[in-house]
């Protein structure tokens, strides 16, 4: 994939995680802020931070996570996921960990 396409999938990516976040915090646990190429969910109630952002050398979207570090996911284009080598999935992950770290009822993952 070219640079110009890799940004516009990611881009398109992060700002419809974006949405999707602030459409499921009801209880408002999220201070959620989509700027700079970087996607940041800070949960208030923990003080803990997930920064999600671009990385453009590898075309990789890169996760720096309190519980499970930093990630780095490539798009598989046969799947449209953004995964790790072992094949999470950055929703699964995503979806897994914030969970855990607020009440629940995130649901980031499409419906099959």
């Amino acid at each position: 994939m070219d640079e110009t396409n890799f940004h516009k999938t990611a881009d398109a990516y992060l700002e419809s995680l974006f949405d999707l976040l602030e459409e499921q915090d009801e209880a408002a646990e999220l201070d959620i802020t989509f700027e700079g190429n970087v996607l940041a969910i800070f949960i208030s109630e923990t003080g803990k931070q997930f920064l999600l952002s671009k990385h453009s050398p590898s075309q990789q979207l890169w996760l720096a996570s309190p519980i499970s570090g930093g990630l780095h996911f490539s798009l598989n284009k046969q799947e449209n996921e953004w995964e790790l080598k072992d094949g999470r999935t950055l929703l699964v992950i995503l979806e897994e960990e914030i969970n855990f770290l607020t009440h629940g009822g995130f649901e980031l993952l499409p419906e099959k």
